[in-house]
Order: structure tokens, then sequence, then C-alpha cells
């Protein structure tokens, strides 16, 4: 089983196969991301809902995940076995967790996927 743990808040990927830490890899997190595009410095909460409302959401996040998947991920090697797990405060808005699932699923991605709020499965 092969699992990718991908941290939003920290810009970090963690590969494990057969629950064995294979490699680490680190890149700009989404908060960084969406102060670039709000140059202001806000309160995270205040970040994401202006992010949000202005409906830049959708294509940051479809940026995002092409850069993660075709520069650290290969997704070819997805299957069944393969799961990828999100972590992070933003995957409390149910809307982020669909909208990334909907991301993956247009670009073909088959595999499991897991949303987490801190340590908490949602």
């Amino acid at each position: 089983m092969k699992d990718f743990k991908i941290y939003f808040d920290l810009g970090k990927i963690e590969y494990f196969d057969n629950n064995c830490l294979i490699q680490v890899y680190k890149f700009i997190s989404f908060y960084d991301i969406c102060e670039m595009v709000f140059p202001f410095h806000l309160p995270p909460d205040e970040l994401i809902t202006n992010v949000i409302f202005k409906e830049k959401i959708k294509s940051m996040l479809e940026c995002y995940i092409d850069r993660l998947l075709y520069i650290f991920i290969n997704p070819t090697i997805f299957t069944e076995k393969v799961n990828l797990q999100f972590y992070g405060s933003f995957f409390s808005y149910e809307f982020i967790c669909c909208e990334v699932g909907n991301i993956l699923k247009n670009k073909g991605v088959n595999c499991n996927l897991n949303f987490f709020e801190g340590e908490e499965y949602l």
C-alpha cells in the first residue's frame, strides 16, 4: 500500500510504501500561495474567507494540486492501492474537500482520498 500524506498547512508530503517512510518533500504551503494572491497579512481564517469570497479558491487549488501531482507525485502509478491523505485546517471546509476531490477526479486520478483537519478524520 502506498500512502501520500499531503500537509497543506506545512507544505510537506510524506511518501510511505507498506508503512515505511520512503521520502519527504518540502514545498510552499497553500497559505503562502494565498498570501501571494492577497499581499496583505491576515489571520488564516480571514485569509481563507477572503480567497473563497473572491472566487479564486478553485483556480488556486487546481494550480496547487497540479504542481503537487506533476512535480512531487507521479499520478500514473495511482490505483486503488494508493492513498492520498490531505491534512490541514483548510479541510475543515467541506467545500474545499469536495473541490479537491473534483479536481483529482477530472484529472483521472484513481485512488483513495481522505481528508483530515489536524488529526481528525473528516
